[in-house]
């Protein structure tokens, strides 16, 4: 890659972060529900551990979601609705939230390969 590919990266990542930080804030919780403190919960333990997962995680997230233009930070969205909602849907933290994408980082690879 160039230094201005380089760039362009780094700044879609960083876009792409930004937004799920504001996705994350914007999801909402029915006080009503059963799961709303355990919906609270789950989402602050991932906006306070998302400096823990790998930027080069977030750069292939970001690239994904380019390519789907906007598709992939949807369904993120959606599943942050889901957070909290049953023992699959309780993350530890952000690591463990973003675990399930790298299958679908895998699949790009494999692609893009061919």
């Amino acid at each position: 890659m160039t230094d201005a590919e380089v760039a362009e990266q780094v700044e879609r990542a960083d876009r792409f972060i930004e937004r799920l930080r504001d996705a994350i804030t914007a999801t909402a919780v029915d006080p009503a529900s059963r799961c709303a403190d355990a919906q609270r919960r789950g989402l602050r333990r991932i906006a306070d551990t998302l400096d823990a997962v790998p930027f080069v995680m977030f750069c292939n997230l970001a690239n994904i979601d380019a390519a789907m233009r906007g598709g992939l930070m949807e369904m993120i969205e959606v599943r942050l609705m889901c957070v909290g909602a049953g023992p699959k849907l309780d993350f530890a933290d952000a690591t463990a939230f973003f675990a399930p994408f790298d299958a679908l980082i895998e699949i790009a690879r494999k692609r893009r390969l061919q």
